[in-house]
């Protein structure tokens, strides 16, 4: 076979792959279950919580409220976040996390769909904290439950997406 065609041949592979990774994260529901999947494998120590779980937990007057930790830019911030959250840098120490976090209160962590999350929640377990919890799916997961967002203390329904082709990830929202 020919340099040519065998070129040819992996240049279409290539884009035949893309191309089904793509349809297969067109589907948010699917998407998410991908990412879910991938911080779990990728950080089976941290403790996730599902937004179910976590809805559930701010609701209920009987268990101290967690701290809601966002770990995401502040243009992400900016745009949208969890009632109540505070942002930390996804950068930030261990010893700078903690300074800023109440050590009486648990902590819920939460990114765009978990990596960034895990990853300072990983960092603050080995700093010793161990009340810590990763928002499973993030923040893509929380808005496609339905569940409340806000800017500057009004509802809001937009989500930063942090790359746009993350809102795949997001359920479409009819206007």
């Amino acid at each position: 076979m020919r340099l040519a065609t065998k070129l040819a041949f992996a240049v279409f592979g290539c884009v035949g792959v893309a191309g089904l990774v793509l349809w297969w994260l067109v589907d948010h529901r699917r998407g998410i279950a991908w990412a879910v999947s991938v911080v779990r494998d990728r950080f089976p120590d941290v403790p996730h919580l599902s937004p179910s779980s976590l809805d559930a937990w701010l609701h209920d007057p009987q268990r101290p409220s967690p701290q809601l930790v966002d770990v995401r830019s502040e243009a992400e911030f900016a745009v949208s976040h969890l009632p109540g959250a505070r942002r930390i840098d996804p950068e930030s120490t261990a010893s700078a996390a903690l300074s800023s976090l109440n050590p009486e209160r648990p902590a819920v962590l939460y990114c765009s769909a978990g990596y960034r999350g895990s990853t300072l929640a990983r960092r603050l377990q080995g700093a010793g904290r161990h009340d810590v919890w990763n928002l499973e799916g993030g923040i893509f997961a929380w808005a496609n439950a339905g569940l409340p967002l806000e800017c500057d203390g009004r509802p809001v329904q937009r989500v930063h997406p942090y790359l746009r082709i993350f809102s795949r990830l997001l359920k479409r929202r009819k206007c």
